[in-house]
Parts: C-alpha cells; structure tokens; sequence
C-alpha cells in the first residue's frame, strides 16, 4: 500500500507554529523553512483554504533565494507524490505542451468536490506537481479556477533555458487540472466558462496545433 501523501505537506504556517526551542534570533527564513520539512500538522492543513495553500507555497519557495534550494526542496516533495497506476499513463491523460512526460487524471464526487492525481517522468515536475495536487486537490471548483499562475510564481527554478521550459510544465499541468475541471463542472451542471487557452503555452513532443484542445466547444474533449 502507498503511505505517500500530499495532506503531510508542510504550509509555510508551520514556520510560525515551530516549538519555541528551535526558534532563534540567528535563525535565517531559509532554514526555518527547511526546517518545516520536518513538522506535520494535519489539524491545520485541513483547515487551510487555497488561497491560504497558495500563500503558504508562495512564501515557502520566497525563502529559499538559491535556485539549487529550490530544486532540492521539490525533489522532497515529488517523493509526497502519491503513486499513479500505470494503466492510467495512456494518452488521454497526458498534459499537453510539456517537454517532460505528465500523465492527470481529474475527477468530481457527488458534491462537487475536485480530486486529482499526477505523475510524470521528470523528478522536479513531480515536485512542481506534488505542490498543485496539495493545493487543489479535495477543494471545490471555484476556488480551483481562481487560482492564477502569477500566484505561484515563487515556484520557479532554474537557469533562464531550462527554468522557462520548468515554468511552462508547471504552468500547463495548473491550466490543465483547472480545465479538465471546467469541463466536468460544464457536464454535469451545463455552465460555461471562458476558454483558458490563452493560458498554456506548447512545448515538447505535442504539436501547439493541440492547444486548441483547451477552447469550448471542440470534439474530442
């Protein structure tokens, strides 16, 4: 059985909520963050909203000012990643404009309750994707679709070349999960919403002729 679990993400909050015998005034921000790898809370991170999940990861990453940080602290959490079937890495599932291989599935409970899962074949994606699904997944819809990419802008690693190809997976596999989540939002309750396709932008093996996968109304959805 997989013991993995986003739900033991560490929020930024538990930097203010550390024992006070690990607090000190030569403390830097970037290891009190680091730090929070090592606290679990799930009182209170069930209690988080997304905004609040967002700001958390916003905060977290702010602290870390090495990109080498950044990559170690995602590799961290691509190992919170809960395990993907492998049956479910067919190409109906495969997120779009990717350079790395990103397989998600999306579904709705009976109360309209959003739940995700992801996989790919890239370590740091699965990082960048360990940190969405601790984000959105188990929230209901709008607070998904209010989610924006400059939200989460922290999150970006790397070198100016590989770092912008790293952003446009993270920002693809965000737009997708909120897309797929229009989708069963509009058939199940027959309500339209605006096209995010301005949002994705293609990289990778798919051709940027498949972008128009993410307007309304086109077969094959």
């Amino acid at each position: 059985m997989n013991t993995k679990n986003p739900q033991n993400f560490m929020p930024l909050n538990c930097v203010f909520h550390s024992p006070a015998k690990s607090r000190s005034r030569n403390t830097k921000p970037r290891n009190m963050a680091a730090f929070c790898l090592t606290i679990s809370e799930p009182p209170l991170l069930q209690t988080l909203s997304v905004s609040q999940k967002v700001q958390a990861l916003d905060l977290e990453f702010k602290s870390l000012s090495e990109p080498i940080d950044r990559v170690k602290r995602l590799l961290h959490y691509a190992n919170l990643l809960p395990q993907f079937d492998e049956y479910a890495k067919i190409l109906e599932n495969r997120v779009m404009g990717c350079t790395a291989q990103v397989w998600l599935e999306v579904k709705m409970d009976n109360n309209g309750v959003m739940k995700f899962r992801v996989d790919s074949d890239s370590e740091i994606t699965k990082g960048f994707c360990s940190c969405l699904i601790w984000v959105l997944d188990g929230a209901k819809f709008e607070e998904i679709l209010a989610v924006k990419t400059d939200d989460l802008v922290e999150m970006n690693v790397g070198l100016p070349s590989r770092g912008h190809s790293r952003v446009n997976t993270w920002h693809n596999v965000l737009i997708s999960m909120q897309k797929r989540t229009k989708d069963l939002v509009e058939e199940r309750n027959g309500r339209t919403f605006p096209s995010l396709i301005h949002d994705i932008t293609v990289n990778g093996s798919y051709k940027e002729t498949q972008s128009t996968s993410l307007a309304p109304g086109i077969d094959g959805q």
